[in-house]
């Protein structure tokens, strides 16, 4: 008879909880059950007389693998001190009339199967322009792993014959805009840099790999719908 009372009483308690309080039950299961990954910014400012610090970057959060998780983090944060380091160095030693800027900032391109984001680093040191790095991150959501390129297509597909095609076909377009002969674009390499927008391939290229810095950073969208059944193993 006791144990049908404390029953009783358990199933009262919990009707009543979750009728006063719906919604905090409803948080405290979703705490348990549902994890998204996202990204978190990781800020660093410092300003002296030679050199101005303004940088965010991405961190992420979420990730099933806490390893690979930690590990792309410091991946990142270490590339980015690293890259302050050095220009703060040689600030400090030519003591320039006008400071140097460092600012970065980073972008969240897709946040599906892949989550895809890349970092602008702009350093400005003097002279007509400053340059930008994008460093380009590709991470499968169900491993934790970066994604290649090669991951993006079935195993044994020419893919980089049919990405060289069209961007052979954009660079046509415009051939004035680019580099010609040993020095312009001359296919896409193992560890082409790329990222996922609008679920589509976007090939990116560095200030003066195959153009001219007036012709800034070439970004090529590939026509092709990924698959990322790929991805699952």
């Amino acid at each position: 008879m006791k144990k049908i009372k404390k029953i009783i009483l358990i199933a009262f308690l919990s009707i009543n909880i979750i009728t006063n309080y719906p919604q905090s039950m409803l948080i405290n299961i979703n705490k348990i059950n549902v994890e998204s990954v996202n990204i978190v910014d990781k800020i660093i400012k410092e300003k002296t007389s030679f050199i101005n610090i303004d940088v965010e970057i991405p961190q992420i959060v979420g990730l099933v693998s806490r390893k690979k998780e930690e590990e792309i983090n410091n991946e990142i944060l270490e590339w980015t001190n690293l890259w302050i380091k050095d220009t703060k160095d040689t600030s400090e030693k030519l003591m320039p009339t006008i400071p140097y800027e460092l600012q970065a900032r980073y972008l969240v391109t897709n946040n599906k199967d892949i989550l895809s984001f890349y970092t602008d680093y702009y350093q400005f040191s003097g002279g007509a322009h400053g340059i930008t790095t994008r460093n380009m991150y590709n991470i499968n959501t169900y491993s934790g792993d970066k994604v290649l390129l090669k991951d993006l297509f079935e195993e044994g597909y020419d893919y980089k014959t049919f990405i060289n095609n069209q961007i052979y076909k954009e660079i046509n377009k415009q051939p004035e805009n680019y580099f010609q002969g040993k020095e312009g674009f001359n296919g896409i390499k193992d560890d082409q840099d790329f990222y996922i927008k609008n679920d589509k391939i976007i090939i990116h290229f560095p200030y003066y790999e195959i153009a001219p810095y007036v012709t800034g950073m070439p970004e090529f969208e590939i026509d092709y719908k990924i698959n990322t059944d790929l991805l699952k193993g």
